[in-house]
């Protein structure tokens, strides 16, 4: 029942991780505006965004089907550095990244606020429009994450987000559906001659290039609505989230509105059939660039290897350079044997808060050099010398400028920027810089910008073809455009352009780089990006204004060849009330409760959080059926002060326990209060973190009459401090564990008043890579104990060997070692139910030793030694949730003096990921909301 109910649950928390518990500052100051359909609480300095957003979302939903049907809330983090949003319940609120994207190949060239307007405005109405039938049970049962499990179950993930490309593309002059880097997924999967199970195509692969879920289910999404018209899946996802037909109710649905099964519709839609091509691994090969001698600079990196550069000399050897830090992108520019790139960097304490550093690397010795701090650089290159250097910067207010640095990051001169342009792969060209120029149109041109003056000079008109990498070559520039249904080398010339072929025609090709007479860009495969060398021939010279009239993209019977609905021309409404909103609003906001049964305790928990999410309250009650007891509990904690706070309240009624022959009872107060301070020390190729948290705990018993006499006042107070560090390398995809990490947890609980009681615990694991690629060797320690004297004991958290059970012992120390390996990859599932994405094998030997006079009647230490083989599975539940789950057989090597027989032991390894983290925790950046990515 336990496992049951862990694996629903998990369903409920799916956009969990997308949330930053205490991401900002007390001092944060935030506003607001509501409108007629929606909530935008931003931070100051950001009036115009929120009011134009309010405003094209109110017009969005004025124009719907389907309308909202209550005003929905919007937050704008101004401190990141990613590019993203989500829409999320439990409770319902979107959060947006508001740092735009610098690469248009990307996400697109279109304003990024109006962006995330169209875009997640849409699963806005997706999840209003999904409560209803079977899942407006589940949210009367369970609240919104109710919603949220029953939509998770019933309605896939690609459905969500293609719905919402499809709306960006047929509400704007662009979207992602109208750029050929968008399909470069597919392309390369027929050129290859692949073609995967659905799912496969669902569900990933850590083998196997596979395209995202935005890219399949916008493919679905504009086939069935070709072949059975424009509401043919509002009818479908209507009936699913209504769970008709209870068991695979999307399924059903599709087979009733189209007349074929499921089967046969994802055929038909994505032409599957079995994959016959051969194997290859996937490599990346990207940002080539070439070196005074003719040697080729390159950043690699694959399913098994972390990213790294890599230079390709003549004779054709490789050499590898260095593991790249941490950063958002793959590029980097060279000059005079320095290597620099924008390297990411997260705060130290506030979630909401990163940045972007840049690093300057010397290829000879490897010796690499921050030269900015606590910045937000981005795309920068280097002069031919080497001693200047050219970088975007994007600020916490939204603007985008050009800072020219010395090589060792000081600032020499910020070029202006009154138009509001967003720059991206600026390059130095004799006394101008190149730059890849968007205005707030999002339309896009390069700009030549005088180093002295700053005059802007377009090489050509704007346009909405998206444009980056320009590369000067003497009067020429070469460059990266989407024009008729690719990305395509163009070479521009005295106000003409050339098209530049290449051998691949079907996927786009990025970033030239020129040598002697020929040019070298990375090409999209099946297998990642290469790196292909083409001759520069011209085949003719086209006036510009006749390139930039031809269309990006052209897709046969799409509505998009028609004129675009452009809701993004609607004028903003500027009457709308600018507001102030307190970082204390909404403190009790709940969203969902929680039912939970594990023998012998019943309990329901509801769940408030804030919007700001610097607040989370739990309200608790407990029955348990063994002493007939009941619990009422009040959990909370507040994250705006640099430690997290955290108080509880817990009042048991009618405890009852046997006291010397006889049953006697109690009431029971017991009150918390504590500290936790969360720090984030990650930084270039490493992620750390080090939590430190002490909590002070009063319990206080009322006993009745007779033993309220004689037992006269028993409360007692403790504290549990405790510590855990983690710091590990950086992981690639198909790698059990890092190549190296350690993690380390010490916990001391101690009585202070009435009780000597005392509790130690020192644990930690140690990893190191194995033999072969992707095995892991992990060292696992632990001593701990606690006192003998009467008094209260605390619980056993103690890691003891593998197989045995475990008890409160007096003393315990255990060492142990694990081998963990692959052993297949399967992508196979069944019945759309569970997919398997890799089996993987451990062999462990745990060595621990204990003593405890009373319990074992002997003074000295006692073995208890096991050996055994764990068999973990990586799967997929539903298409949605990661598990992974294992079977574990023990062998005793000594005899288990704590309970249970023989010394062959079968242990089910139950997962650990289902149960989010808790209020106070970090959480890594995940991929599993509803996000613009």
């Amino acid at each position: 029942m336990r496992g049951l109910l862990l694996f629903l649950f998990g369903f409920m928390f799916l956009t969990a991780d997308a949330q930053q518990f205490g991401g900002h500052p007390l001092n944060q100051r935030w506003l607001q505006i509501k409108s007629p359909r929606t909530q935008v609480i931003f931070p100051t300095g950001w009036d115009s965004t929120a009011l134009r957003v309010a405003s094209i979302m109110d017009k969005i939903d004025s124009a719907a089907a389907f309308p909202l049907t209550r005003r929905v809330p919007v937050l704008l983090q101004h401190h990141t550095t990613q590019s993203n949003g989500y829409v999320a319940l439990a409770p319902l609120r979107s959060e947006w990244y508001m740092t735009a994207p610098i690469n248009g190949f990307e996400l697109g060239s279109l304003n990024w606020p109006e962006q995330l307007a169209l875009h997640e405005q849409r699963h806005f109405q997706q999840y209003l429009r999904f409560n209803r039938g079977g899942a407006k049970v589940f949210r009367f049962l369970l609240g919104q994450q109710g919603q949220a499990l029953a939509n998770a179950i019933t309605i896939p993930d690609w459905f969500f987000e293609g719905d919402a490309v499809f709306q960006e593309t047929l509400l704007s002059e662009q979207g992602r559906g109208r750029m050929p880097s968008f399909f470069n997924a597919w392309n390369a999967l027929q050129e290859a001659g692949k073609q995967y199970s659905y799912q496969k195509l669902r569900n990933g692969s850590l083998r196997d290039f596979t395209p995202n879920h935005y890219q399949l289910g916008y493919l679905l999404l504009q086939y069935g609505q070709q072949q059975y018209g424009l509401f043919f899946w509002d009818k479908v996802s209507n009936d699913a989230a209504a769970m008709k037909g209870v068991f695979y109710p999307f399924q059903k649905a599709v087979n009733q509105y189209s007349g074929i099964t499921f089967k046969e519709f994802r055929k038909k839609a994505l032409e599957l059939n079995q994959d016959t091509g051969k194997f290859q691994p996937v490599v990346n090969e990207e940002n080539p660039v070439y070196t005074e001698n003719g040697d080729l600079l390159y950043l690699r990196s694959s399913y098994a290897e972390l990213p790294a550069f890599y230079l390709r000399l003549k004779t054709g050897e490789e050499k590898k350079i260095r593991v790249r830090d941490q950063s958002l992108d793959s590029y980097f520019s060279y000059a005079n044997g320095k290597i620099l790139y924008a390297a990411y960097q997260p705060d130290t304490r506030w979630g909401w808060r990163d940045y972007s550093d840049l690093k300057l690397l010397d290829i000879q010795s490897g010796k690499q050099d921050r030269i900015t701090t606590h910045a937000t650089y981005f795309t920068p290159a280097l002069s031919s010398s080497g001693d200047s250097i050219i970088a975007v910067l994007q600020d916490a207010t939204g603007k985008s400028s050009l800072h020219l640095l010395t090589a060792d990051g000081k600032l020499l001169k910020e070029f202006p920027n009154d138009s509001g342009y967003i720059y991206s792969f600026p390059r130095f060209a004799k006394n101008t810089v190149l730059t890849a120029s968007r205005n707030r149109k999002g339309e896009m041109t390069i700009h030549s910008i005088d180093l002295v003056t700053s005059e802007h000079k377009a090489l050509f008109n704007w346009s909405n073809h998206i444009i980056g990498y320009p590369m000067p070559v003497g009067d020429s520039v070469f460059f990266t455009m989407s024009v008729n249904n690719r990305d395509q080398t163009v070479l521009y010339h005295d106000d003409k352009l050339a098209l530049l072929e290449t051998v691949n025609r079907l996927t786009g090709n990025y970033q030239p780089t020129v040598l002697n007479q020929a040019f070298t860009s990375m090409q999209f495969t099946a297998h990642g990006y290469k790196l292909n060398t083409n001759p520069v021939t011209v085949k003719e010279w086209i006036p510009a204004e006749q390139v930039l009239a031809l269309p990006m993209i052209q897709q046969e019977g799409s509505q998009y060849n028609e004129a675009p609905i452009s809701f993004l021309s609607y004028q903003t409404d500027t009457s709308l009330k600018i507001k102030p909103y307190k970082n204390i609003s909404g403190f009790l906001n709940f969203h969902s409760w929680t039912p939970w049964y594990e023998e012998p305790e019943f309990s329901l928990t509801a769940h408030s959080q804030n919007l700001l999410n610097n607040f989370q309250t739990n309200l608790s009650a407990t029955y348990n059926r063994n002493e007939g007891f009941t619990r009422l509990g009040v959990q909370s904690v507040f994250g705006g002060f640099f430690p997290y706070i955290r108080a509880g309240f817990d009042y048991t009624f009618n405890r009852q326990a046997l006291f010397r022959n006889r049953t006697i009872r109690w009431n029971e107060l017991e009150l918390t209060a504590g500290l936790q301070l969360p720090l984030n020390l990650s930084s270039g190729r490493q992620f750390s973190s080090l939590i430190v948290s002490s909590d002070f705990v009063f319990n206080q018993p009322w006993f009745r009459l007779p033993e309220k006499d004689s037992l006269g006042n028993r409360s007692y107070s403790y504290l549990n401090n405790q510590l855990v560090f983690a710091i590990q390398s950086q992981q690639a995809r198909q790698q059990i564990f890092p190549k190296w990490a350690g993690t380390i947890r010490i916990q001391f609980r101690n009585a202070i008043n009435r009780y000597s009681s005392r509790q130690w615990l020192a644990a930690g694991n140690q990893y190191f890579p194995g033999f072969a690629r992707n095995h892991s060797l992990v060292l696992g320690w632990a001593i701990g104990g606690r006192d003998s004297l009467p008094g209260i004991r605390f619980s056993n958290n103690f890691p003891f060997a593998r197989g045995y059970e475990t008890l409160n012992l007096f003393r315990m120390q255990r060492s142990g070692i694990s081998y963990h390996f692959p052993i297949a990859y399967p992508d196979a599932g069944l019945a759309q139910i569970v997919y398997l994405l890799r089996v993987r094998a451990a062999a462990y030997f745990d060595w621990a030793r204990a003593k405890d006079p009373q319990l074992f009647r002997q003074s000295g230490w006692i073995n208890f030694r096991s050996t055994g083989l764990e068999c973990y599975f990586d799967t997929r539940w539903w298409n949605q949730l990661p598990v992974s789950f294992g079977i574990r057989y023990a062998y005793l090597l000594d005899p288990d003096r704590m309970g249970g027989m023989g010394s062959n032991r079968w242990q089910f390894i139950l997962p650990i990921n289902l149960i989010p983290s808790g209020a106070g925790k970090s959480v890594q950046e995940k991929k599993k909301q509803f996000s613009v990515f």
